[in-house]
Order: structure tokens, then sequence, then C-alpha cells
């Protein structure tokens, strides 16, 4: 499969649409190589969710697996193909529940091995995947680099997603905001002692504000070997504004409501995607 959408069509997508629901975010202390013991908490946590209300629930970078970047090549060993255990139990579960999934997984594919995040709608259907367009350390020497920005039409509006250090580059959310993404989802891994103070609030908010639109950012937390992962998971509005967050340290769940018509609000008064002027940008791509 391709991280081509696949999502509703005709008049089964307007009948179905919904125009605001909750989201939930659900802020993960994985454990190293243990990918049983993974899918079962996440289990757990995503029924909880959706006993809670949730519409769309988003895991964390690598869930299955556990993320340590100075140990990607025995990471490896726990990739899976789009029919391994991991997906099909994230679909099963889906189906029961009737929720949208959003479950990233180290994915083994016939090219190479991908960071990627796979969009399982409410009948445990999968949507696509988005592979990570900007692998960091050890990641660039070890997993294939995404190059696609797909935008998912789904039930729950236009969504599209980044993971972790993808946030960095503007130009990732600005591309899925041109290919009309309301929502933009943000499954990270990132670590307490790599710049997080000074990126994952400022880009957060920057991304939202300059593309109008929701920002939510779903990061692990918890200790692993002598990493510590930052938590603070994160909704953000379509003007930059924080909505709600996590603390650092627990695991937990968080809620939040994203209403469409937001978006489709502030793009009418703000044109900012209207206004530019992407001939003079050209010097970009030639650097």
């Amino acid at each position: 499969m391709t991280g081509c959408p696949r999502g509703l069509k005709g008049d089964v997508a307007m009948r179905e649409m919904l125009t605001s629901y909750k989201l939930a975010l659900v802020q993960m202390d994985c454990i190293l190589f243990d990918v049983q013991a993974n899918l079962d908490k996440a289990e757990g946590l995503v029924r909880e969710a959706a006993a809670h209300g949730a519409k769309l629930i988003c895991l964390p970078e690598v869930f299955q697996v556990g993320y340590f970047g100075s140990r990607i090549p025995d990471m490896m060993r726990y990739a899976e193909p789009e029919d391994g255990p991991s997906l099909t139990r994230m679909r099963a579960l889906a189906k029961e529940l009737e929720v949208h999934i959003l479950a990233p997984i180290l994915f083994s594919t016939p090219d190479g091995i991908e960071n990627a995040a796979f969009l399982l709608d409410d009948q445990g259907e999968l949507l696509g995947h988005y592979a990570k367009t900007h692998p960091v350390g050890d990641e660039r020497t070890y997993l294939r680099r995404g190059s696609r920005y797909p935008v998912f039409e789904t039930k729950l509006g236009r969504l599209g997603v980044v993971i972790c250090y993808d946030v960095c580059f503007p130009e990732t959310t600005r591309l899925l905001a041109l290919s009309g993404a309301e929502v933009v989802l943000v499954p990270a891994a990132w670590r307490a002692s790599h710049y997080f103070k000074e990126w994952w609030d400022i880009d957060l908010a920057s991304n939202a504000l300059d593309n109008l639109v929701y920002m939510a950012a779903v990061n692990r937390c918890g200790p692993s070997g002598e990493e510590i992962f930052a938590g603070k998971s994160q909704l953000r509005s379509p003007l930059g504004e924080l909505l709600c967050t996590c603390g650092v340290e627990e695991e937990a769940i968080l809620y939040g409501e994203v209403d469409l018509s937001r978006v489709a609000k502030e793009r009418a008064f703000n044109t900012v995607l209207t206004d530019r002027h992407p001939e003079d940008y050209l010097p970009l791509s030639a650097q």
C-alpha cells in the first residue's frame, strides 16, 4: 500500500461528516522492544478514550516498539508489514469501537523500513499512511525516508500527519494546508534534552497559526535507558492557542475538541494561504 489517502466519497461523506468532535491524544510510556506489552497497554488506553466519547484517537511515534534513538538497528527487527500484529489488532479495535485511530509503527516495505503512521477509519479500514520525511540521527542511515504528504478525506474532516522532527520544517505543514488539511496530527517521541522547550511549543503554535489548522501533537513519556521522553502532548487551535496539554512525566489521555467550522472561519478572515507568491519562492527548492 502507498501513502495515498483512501477516504469517503460523495453522498456518504456528506451524510456522515462531523463538523465537531472529541479527539484523544494517548501520552503513553512505551516499553522498549516489548510489542505485546505495548499493544496491550495501547488497547486499554484506546478503549478508555472511546468510552469517554473520543472519535479520533492518536498514539505516539512507533508506539509498538518504543523509540530509542541510539538503537535504531535493534528497533528494525520489530518492523511489521501492513498485515502484521499491530495494525491487525488496531484495525479490529477501531471497527469494534467505531473510532478512527492513528497508529504509528515501524513499517516494513519491500523497499525498506519506514517510520510511519497509519490512519484507520471507524470501520477498521486502512485509509493510508504517512512516512516520516525528515529522519533524525541514525534514522537517516537505517530507515527509508518518505517523500509524500497525503491528506486523508474522512468524516472527521481532512487530516494530515507529520511525525516528530518533521514539525521543525514549516514546509511540511504548509504543504498539507495547501492540500486542504484542517487538522494535522503529530505523533512524536521527543526527548526532554533535545531542544524540547525551544521547539515543541513554539513550532506547534507557529505551524497552527501560519497555516490556520489544528495541530494535535501526541508525545510519548517516561524513561527508556538513558533517554527521558518529554510528554506535554497538546492541542493547538488554528490561531496557535493552547487548547489543552498534559504534564511532562505522567502517562495520560488528553481530550480536546475540534470544531472544523473554526478552520473555515479563520481562513475566510485570514488570507495567508491565498496571499502567497510561490513564484518568488523558487530559490528555496534550489538550496
